[in-house]
C-alpha cells in the first residue's frame, strides 16, 4: 500500500512580505504612540505654564501698587523683566511686560479732555517659552492691576515711538530700546511695536534730550537717537528725546530691510582684475556739518576680482578705487549711486595702470539717470579731445576717460541733442578725479 503526504508551508517570499507588513503596523503603531506622548507632554507642559502664570501673577497683585513694575523700567518696581523658573520639571522663560495705560474713559494724555494723571491702571504681560520642552508653543498671559486709592495728577509725561520705513508704512515687531541714565534709577526698557509700529509709554519721568532710543529689526537697518558730544558730535540730526511734564513726546525712527552690493573689477579688455582696493562712503548724515552715518570704509576684491559688500543701509553711495597704480576708468554705475532698500546690486569697476593725471567725467540727468551717446570735449591750447559716454569696451554708462594729462585748467563741454549744452572749465591737479555734469533737457 502507498501512502501519500502532503506538507504545506510558508514560502520565502510570503515570510518577507508578512515581515514587512508587521514591521509597517509596528513603525505605524509606534509612531502614533510617539506622537499622543508628545500631546500629552505638550498638554502638561502647557498646564504648568498656566499655573506658573497665575502664581506670577497672584505675586504681583499682592505687592504694593507702586512696586508693580519693572526693575530699571517704566513703571519702575521690584519685578525682574526675565526669569527662568522651574515648575513641575519644566524650565520655562519667562519675560514679564508692565505698562502704564491711560485709559480713554476719563480722556487721554495730550487729548480732549486732558488727563493729568494718565497711568489710570496697569497693564501686565507674561511671555512664556520651555528651553527643556520638545513640542511647546509661547503662551501670552495678560492681566490688570489698579491701584486701591483715587488718581492724583501726574508728576511725568509719555513717550510715544513710531517706527515706520522708507515707504511711510509702519514697521511691526521691531525692537525698540530706551534708556535713560539720568533718571534714578536708570531706565531701561526693551520693547517690541504693535501692529501699527508704535510704543506707547505713559508716565514717563520728565528730562531734556535724556531719552536714548534704538529701532532695528532682523533683517532691516538701524535707526537711533544720539546724545550731544558723542559719536554724532554737538550737533545730532535725531537728538535724544526730551520729555515735558503732563506732555506727550512723538519720536520718530526709520528702518528698512538692508541691501547689499556686488563688486568686480576688471581691465580694459573686461577681463577679471584681482586685488583691486576701493573705498565707499555714504551721504547720510547723523550729525551737522558732515558726521556720517556709513563713514568712509576700504574693501577689496579676491583673488576671482569680486567682493560683496552687505548690510547696507539705503542711501547715495560714492565709491573711489585706492590702489595706487591703478585709476577708475569708469563702472557699471556713476561713481555717486543710490541703493534702495533690500536690493541687491551689481557694480563692475572698469580699472586701467595710472599714468600721470586722470580725469572721469560722468554725465548724467537731473533725476540721476546716466545719459549715453553724450559728447565730451576736454580743451587746454592745443590739446583738444572729443569722446562720447559710454563707448568702451566695458560698460561705463554716460562715463568718458582721460589719464596722461598735463596739469592746468581745461574746459570742458558737454553736449547732447535734445538737451542743454554744459560749458564750464575742470582744474586736472589731482591724481585722479571725478567731475559730475548734469544735463537739462532742453525747453520748447
Amino acid at each position: 500500500m502507498n501512502l501519500h503526504t502532503t506538507e504545506k508551508g510558508f514560502t520565502l517570499i510570503e515570510t518577507l512580505v508578512g515581515s514587512a507588513v508587521f514591521v509597517i503596523l509596528a513603525l505605524s503603531a509606534y509612531r502614533a504612540f510617539g506622537v499622543l506622548m508628545d500631546a500629552v507632554s505638550m498638554s502638561q507642559a502647557k498646564l504648568a505654564a498656566t499655573t506658573l502664570a497665575n502664581e506670577q501673577f497672584e505675586v504681583i497683585r499682592n505687592l504694593p501698587y507702586d512696586d508693580v513694575g519693572i526693575e530699571n523700567g517704566i513703571p519702575v518696581g521690584k519685578i525682574a523683566r526675565n526669569q527662568t523658573v522651574l515648575k513641575d520639571n519644566y524650565s520655562f522663560d519667562v519675560q514679564t511686560t508692565i505698562r502704564n495705560t491711560d485709559d480713554p474713559f476719563d480722556g487721554t494724555i495730550g487729548g480732549s479732555p486732558s488727563d493729568t494723571s494718565p497711568a489710570d491702571y496697569k497693564l501686565v504681560d507674561l511671555d512664556i517659552t520651555c528651553s527643556s520642552c520638545k513640542i511647546f508653543s509661547p503662551l501670552k498671559f495678560t492681566t490688570l492691576v489698579a491701584p486701591h486709592a483715587l488718581e492724583t495728577a501726574s508728576s511725568n509725561g509719555a513717550l510715544f515711538i513710531q517706527v515706520f520705513d522708507t515707504a511711510g508704512m509702519p514697521v511691526t515687531n521691531a525692537s525698540v530700546h530706551i534708556a535713560n541714565t539720568e533718571a534714578n534709577p536708570d531706565i531701561v526698557i526693551d520693547e517690541i511695536t504693535d501692529n501699527t509700529g508704535w510704543v506707547k509709554i505713559v508716565d514717563a519721568p520728565p528730562g531734556t534730550n535724556t531719552y536714548n532710543i534704538t529701532a532695528t529689526k532682523s533683517g532691516f537697518t538701524t535707526d537711533q537717537t544720539y546724545p550731544q558730544g558723542g559719536v554724532a558730535g554737538e550737533n545730532p540730526v535725531n537728538e535724544d528725546v526730551t520729555v515735558v511734564l503732563q506732555q506727550v513726546t512723538q519720536a520718530s525712527l526709520q528702518i528698512d530691510k538692508v541691501s547689499s552690493l556686488n563688486v568686480s573689477s576688471v581691465d580694459a579688455l573686461c577681463v577679471a582684475l584681482p586685488d583691486i582696493s576701493f573705498s565707499l562712503t555714504g551721504e547720510k548724515l547723523i550729525g551737522a556739518p558732515a558726521v556720517k552715518k556709513y563713514p568712509t570704509q576700504d574693501f577689496s576684491t579676491d583673488s576671482s576680482g569680486g567682493e560683496t559688500v552687505s548690510d547696507l543701509e539705503w542711501d547715495t553711495y560714492h565709491i573711489l578705487l585706492t590702489s595706487p597704480a591703478y585709476d577708475f576708468a569708469g563702472g557699471t554705475l556713476l561713481p555717486n549711486f543710490a541703493i534702495n532698500p533690500d536690493e541687491n546690486k551689481n557694480l563692475q569697476l572698469l580699472v586701467v595702470p595710472h599714468v600721470d593725471r586722470a580725469l572721469l567725467v560722468s554725465v548724467e540727468d537731473s533725476l540721476g539717470v546716466a545719459i549715453d551717446g553724450a559728447s565730451v570735449q576736454l580743451q587746454k591750447d592745443i590739446f583738444d579731445q572729443t569722446k562720447t559716454t559710454n563707448s568702451l569696451t566695458c560698460a561705463t554708462p554716460g562715463q568718458a576717460f582721460w589719464n596722461g594729462l598735463d596739469g592746468g585748467i581745461y574746459t570742458l563741454t558737454v553736449s547732447k541733442a535734445g538737451y542743454t549744452t554744459s560749458v564750464g572749465t575742470v582744474d586736472v591737479s589731482l591724481p585722479w578725479q571725478n567731475q559730475s555734469i548734469i544735463l537739462l533737457p532742453e525747453t520748447p
